[in-house]
Order: C-alpha cells, then sequence, then structure tokens
C-alpha cells in the first residue's frame, strides 16, 4: 500500500532578471530533501484555494504548488 505525502512548493518567487534557474532551485531544494527522507517524487500540482476574508470583502482566490510524494508503507 503506498502512503502520500503532500509538501507546498514556494509561493511568489521573485528572481532577478536572468536569473530563473534559482526558482527552480527552491523546488529542486525541496525535492531533493523528501527523496533523502525516503520518499518518492510523484507530481506536482497547481490548485486554487480561495479565502473568504470577511462580510463585505471580495473572496480572495490565490494558487498553491503541491509537490505530491509516496513511499510503499510495509
Amino acid at each position: 500500500m503506498k502512503k502520500f505525502k503532500i509538501v507546498e512548493g514556494p509561493k511568489n518567487i521573485v528572481v532577478g532578471k536572468g536569473n530563473s534557474e534559482a526558482a527552480l532551485k527552491l523546488f529542486e531544494d525541496i525535492i531533493n530533501k523528501e527523496v533523502n527522507q525516503g520518499w518518492e517524487y510523484h507530481s506536482m500540482e497547481t490548485i486554487a484555494i480561495t479565502e473568504k476574508p470577511g462580510c463585505f470583502q471580495q473572496p480572495v482566490v490565490r494558487y498553491s504548488y503541491m509537490l505530491i510524494f509516496y513511499k510503499e508503507e510495509r
């Protein structure tokens, strides 16, 4: 049986001009950390989360990256 783990990826990544590799490195570091702890990388999904702040305010939608890992459970 597989056991799954969800890790939220970085949000609002800001890098200098011509340095998009720094953004990719953030995801690489998360994946490597989890793999070193025995998890296998499965996929990355984007989800929309709608927050309802208050009575007279409009709902706010934010997008989040979910990095999905799994391991076989014995």
